[in-house]
């Protein structure tokens, strides 16, 4: 978009040159894997579900903790990790939030409150909020027995609060 200068607004050209921003940006909110490849494979392995199976041999050896506290090995065929949309329901329950969030920016910006970029921010930083929600509040489907046992939680996507801590969002070219 090419600003030129018609408008009779005293912050015409401010305002022309934010929503140009915006039609050249756009904020992008999840995990990025630059520096951490096993952190997708995770996430994405309980957004979707996985159904893991030996590379070699006829069986996957899970670590467990015994009574005496020493660890010990289950074999198993397979394992299932079922889906826990943590990211999908965060949009759901959210995209009526984030549809006004954008139109009151817009009028925000029009009003010289916020620019683009703060705007792309505050719902970047909303979204992550959102998710973070969601994968602590996710209860179903819960923890194998197993899995339970390991970490001494039912919570099903929290752990160490790697996966929470981890969310991010980045402001890129559109």
């Amino acid at each position: 978009m090419t600003v030129t200068h018609t408008g009779k607004h005293p912050n015409f050209i401010n305002i022309a040159k934010q929503f140009d921003y915006l039609n050249h940006f756009e904020v992008a909110v999840g995990f990025f894997g630059e520096n951490d490849a096993l952190l997708l494979t995770i996430v994405r392995a309980n957004e979707y579900g996985a159904d893991i199976k030996p590379k070699k041999g006829d069986y996957l050896y899970v670590p467990y903790k015994k009574a005496n506290g020493k660890q010990g090995l289950y074999k198993l065929k397979e394992v299932h990790i079922p889906a826990r949309p943590f990211i999908e329901n965060a949009w759901k329950a959210n995209e009526e939030k984030y549809k006004k969030m954008v139109l009151d920016g817009l009028t925000d910006i029009a009003n010289g409150k916020i620019t683009g970029r703060g705007l792309l921010n505050k719902i970047g930083s909303e979204c992550v909020s959102d998710i973070r929600n969601a994968a602590i509040d996710l209860k179903n489907p819960p923890n194998a027995p197993l899995t339970i046992a390991n970490k001494g939680s039912e919570n099903p996507l929290v752990d160490t609060g790697e996966l929470e801590r981890k969310v991010t969002y980045k402001i890129i070219k559109a």
